[in-house]
């Protein structure tokens, strides 16, 4: 993305922190009886790692001409130690309020769809939802604890919908999934072979529960077909569904995970690693080999070290018991020490029935209680052989 459309991007964000001062003479001019109707609005994933997934709206249209959009998926960037929080999962995240047009813009701009589901609501059911949104509105409300998996801008419409209707809503339970959490968001990043290797890395065993059917719509998409097959008083509650924005299917087909990018880059490494091993002794006191292995150890240590932080330090639910931290552990940073002792033959003894089963089970899936990315086989295989090289 160019210089001017982040520009334009950042102009066209800064519209949805519109005052609740404003929503609320709205509610007031209609004598605290509004009359809206009220839709969910589902936007297809953009091409930038932060829009992947899609995102989800509440759009109100009322009768007085009014257009507005509740957007809960918006944040301050002036926030104090903005990339501290960010990172820690403590950046609040708050709901705002856009006219509709200026929403709509923004997605136009980036060519992303569109579509609208107007909810088949009586004028009682009309006012709950409005002033369910008011009351988030108020300012010890209008922000919120953000958490990718249980609480983003896609389950808040679910809570708004469930909440508002005092859970009246019927949802078709035989539609449910039965996905886990990282089987649903890998269907949105296989078109990123290297940011879906890097969040296989970094989200740990909780992201490999199967998820219920309210928890399966923290993805738009999905929130957006269980939608369409949920009812209340008997009747669907999509009276509508609109095509606001139609630019096509952009998805591109996905390659095996065995043989994409990411695998076939450290399968690479472990043929290099293989051919070091057999060819050891022309190498025998390299510099540039011993560089090389160095900057990998460190590589691996300052690996674990992230992934141990996100897990102990990160309020984020998704990056708890990451077992990736068996093979890219801290301990590597052990291997670019003088290592002329006794123990060292016990450690890679140790290392390596450790890096077995790390790679036995990327390859099968049947060992340990999480999902780990193929490309990790390659670099334990790999890692064994530099081990026991530089013993």
């Amino acid at each position: 993305m160019g210089i001017s459309q982040r520009l334009i991007r950042i102009s066209l964000q800064l519209i949805f922190f519109t005052s609740a001062i404003n929503f609320a003479s709205i509610v007031v001019a209609q004598g605290g009886n509004p009359q809206a109707q009220i839709s969910v609005i589902t936007c297809d994933p953009g091409e930038e790692l932060y829009s992947i997934y899609g995102h989800n709206a509440i759009r109100l249209k009322f009768n007085n001409g009014r257009d507005l959009v509740f957007n809960y998926g918006t944040f301050d960037f002036d926030t104090p130690n903005f990339a501290l929080k960010f990172m820690q999962g403590k950046l609040p995240y708050r709901l705002s309020v856009s006219e509709y047009n200026s929403f709509i813009a923004e997605y136009n701009y980036f060519k992303r769809s569109v579509k609208e589901q107007v909810l088949h609501l009586d004028s009682t059911q009309t006012e709950a939802v409005i002033a369910y949104l008011s009351e988030n509105l108020k300012p010890e409300n209008i922000e919120y604890k953000y958490d990718f998996f249980f609480d983003n801008c896609a389950t808040r419409i679910n809570d708004v919908i469930s909440a508002a209707l005092e859970n009246n809503v019927v949802w078709d339970i035989d539609h449910r999934s039965n996905k886990s959490f990282r089987a649903i968001i890998k269907e949105y990043q296989y078109v990123m072979p290297w940011t879906d290797f890097g969040i296989d890395l970094i989200i740990g065993a909780k992201a490999d529960q199967i998820t219920t059917l309210s928890q399966e719509t923290f993805i738009p998409d999905y929130l957006y077909n269980h939608l369409d097959k949920a009812t209340i008083d008997q009747n669907p509650i999509v009276k509508e569904d609109l095509i606001l924005l139609d630019f096509g299917q952009k998805r591109i087909e996905p390659v095996s995970i065995w043989i994409n990018i990411t695998s076939i880059t450290f399968l690479l490494f472990l043929l290099a690693e293989v051919f070091l091993f057999f060819n050891a002794n022309k190498f025998e006191g390299s510099v540039w080999l011993e560089r090389y292995d160095k900057s990998c150890y460190i590589m691996l240590a300052l690996a674990g070290s992230l992934m141990a932080f996100m897990w102990w330090g990160t309020d984020h639910i998704a990056t708890k018991e990451n077992w990736n931290l068996l093979w890219a552990m801290p301990l590597w940073f052990f291997w670019t020490l003088n290592r002329e002792h006794n123990y060292v033959k016990i450690v890679n003894y140790v290392v390596t029935g450790i890096l077995l089963i790390t790679a036995l089970h990327a390859i099968t899936g049947k060992i340990l209680p999480q999902y780990f990315h193929p490309a990790v086989a390659w670099i334990s295989i790999a890692m064994m052989f530099k081990i026991n090289r530089t013993a």
